[in-house]
């Protein structure tokens, strides 16, 4: 089966979804070979793979850089982008194309000349609303998302909630294949031997929807503990942590390359993923990378009980739950796992087996069976 996966701006490796892009790109090829379009050289890619990832470099993968013009801040002129990958997919015609972009999934599915394959991760019309973006903007991004699912003919979501509000708000009648969050078990593997009975750790991005606010409430509740913050921090986000009286209190790591990750999670006494209520993006649209990572290393984890985070994570098993947005029950949650010994080993010992189940190769393993419906249809 011949498989294209494009992406049109340059692979960022500070930002976890380029980690996880690349990641599930490797995967599928080890299993079929996947022929990437992007404005990054090849050399470039393969030293992404081995500094970053620390993966070899699979068989099955050929880059192909095409031309681009892109900027700082974000500014992409996609047209360059885009024509010179519909020239590439006229000579290479794909079984299949591959796409996690929602502005390269809307241009080829008005073109609607290769069978589309789209790995959606979030409802983007809902999430610029949540954002409070203009009712413009917002139907603008729904318009387009509309052109996707008209022509996708497979999609690949990371939930079951996400499934479903695919399915009923665009009428998507097709096959749909769930490829929820992942680890690579050979970086992420057990470091955690019980933790120092008063660190909390919370890695990722420090976005609107990450539930921060609720999680420095918490923290001012709790004096005995120390807050570990790994991932850019903004002079805003700093400046509410001294209003707060909490400098002294909180660690500011920034943001650090994966591979180091699990060395500054190992020795916390919890990590927690603080995401709050009334947002789609939180409630339903997302299966968070890091909390894979922090099961998989085996540090106790401590998250909101919304539907997103309960497709994985069970009270008392796995994790310990809280009243999402609630920082009494949070703060309450946080000093139990701290000084609970017995019941840290259970969510930690629990976690890890969860963790086992989501990995890159079963990823890669629910895409090839969606890639191979849709080539055979």
């Amino acid at each position: 089966m011949k498989i294209a996966f494009a992406n049109h701006e340059p692979f960022d490796p500070g930002r976890a979804r380029t980690l996880a892009m690349l990641r599930t790109v490797a995967a599928v090829a080890r299993r079929n070979p996947v022929t990437l379009f992007s404005p990054d050289a090849p050399d470039r890619l393969r030293a992404l793979f081995a500094d970053e990832l620390q993966l070899e470099w699979p068989p099955g993968l050929t880059a192909v850089q095409l031309a681009s013009v892109y900027r700082k801040f974000g500014l992409t002129f996609n047209g360059i982008f885009l024509r010179g990958l519909e020239k590439a997919l006229s000579r290479f015609a794909p079984d299949v194309v591959w796409l996690r972009s929602d502005k390269l999934a809307a241009h080829f599915a008005r073109k609607g000349r290769w069978p589309l394959v789209y790995e959606c991760h979030m409802i983007g019309a809902l999430y610029r609303a949540d954002h409070g973006e203009s009712p413009r903007k917002v139907a603008r991004v729904d318009r387009l998302e509309r052109d996707i699912y008209a022509a996708a003919r497979g999609v690949a979501v990371l939930n079951g909630l996400l499934e479903q509000e695919v399915r009923r708000r665009f009428d998507y009648t097709g096959p749909i294949a769930r490829i929820p969050g992942a680890i690579d078990p050979g970086l992420f593997a057990r470091a955690w031997g019980g933790g120092d009975g008063r660190t909390v750790v919370y890695a990722g991005s420090m976005q609107f929807w990450k539930g921060l606010e609720t999680l420095l409430a918490a923290a001012r509740q709790t004096p005995e503990l120390h807050l570990r913050l790994v991932g850019d921090a903004d002079n805003e986000l700093r400046a509410r942590v001294a209003a707060a009286g909490l400098a002294d209190r909180v660690e500011f790591c920034g943001r650090v390359p994966q591979r180091e990750l699990p060395r500054l999670l190992a020795p916390c006494a919890c990590a927690v993923h603080p995401l709050p209520p009334g947002l789609n993006v939180s409630e339903r649209f997302t299966s968070p990378l890091k909390v894979f990572e922090y099961l998989a290393v085996g540090v106790p984890v401590v998250a909101p009980d919304l539907p997103s985070l309960r497709e994985m994570l069970q009270d008392g098993v796995n994790a310990r739950l809280y009243t999402p947005g609630d920082a009494d029950a949070l703060a309450a949650a946080l000093r139990q796992v701290c000084t609970d010994a017995a019941l840290a080993r259970k969510l930690s010992e629990g976690g890890q087996q969860t963790a086992g189940q989501y990995t890159f190769d079963a990823r890669a393993a629910t895409l090839m069976q969606l890639f191979a419906r849709v080539s055979a249809e």
